[in-house]
């Protein structure tokens, strides 16, 4: 099983025990789970623009407060690699940052599981962040989009194709 499979149990898992009844509301709210609590935080424009990057490339269909506030924990970390020299190497919050990007992954729902590996989506999102300014520049998110996706093409770690998959 891989990352996606196994988020999309989680959310299978999750949805058997709190899930809307048939008249539209949910049966067992849990106000603690943080799945069932939903986002009503307030937005800022870069979690604006991060929320539509995400739903036209990944088809994003739900998102939580936990997600909110992983996105701000990623900001805040970004913006220190982005604001320290080329030269300073700061790995410990590099690392952190790459936590928190795949913990955003681990709190939204996705129409569908995505073809890109798991670890291939966070170095894109990371890149995209890192080159738009954590999504200020929302005219630049799709040409930075294209370019760590091509990059991620470039190193061989985008979908690699099973046998029965290969076109002969």
């Amino acid at each position: 099983m891989n990352t996606w499979d196994n988020i999309k149990t989680a959310q299978i898992a999750h949805d058997l025990v709190h899930r809307e009844s048939d008249n539209g509301r949910i049966a067992d709210f849990d106000p603690s789970c943080i799945y069932c609590v939903g986002d009503n935080k307030s937005r800022t424009r870069n979690y604006r623009n991060f929320l539509i990057y995400l739903t036209n490339h990944y088809q994003l269909t739900d998102v939580i407060d936990e997600t909110n506030l992983t996105f701000e924990k990623l900001s805040r970390k970004l913006e220190v690699l982005i604001q320290e020299s080329k030269e300073e190497n700061n790995q410990k919050t590099a690392k952190s940052a790459r936590k928190n990007a795949e913990e955003i992954f681990k709190t939204v729902r996705l129409s569908k599981i995505p073809k890109t590996s798991f670890n291939d989506m966070v170095s894109i999102l990371i890149r995209v962040a890192y080159e738009t300014n954590v999504f200020d520049k929302a005219s630049n998110i799709e040409i930075a989009h294209q370019l760590a996706y091509q990059q991620v093409v470039k190193d061989g770690n985008y979908l690699e194709l099973s046998k029965e998959e290969t076109v002969t």
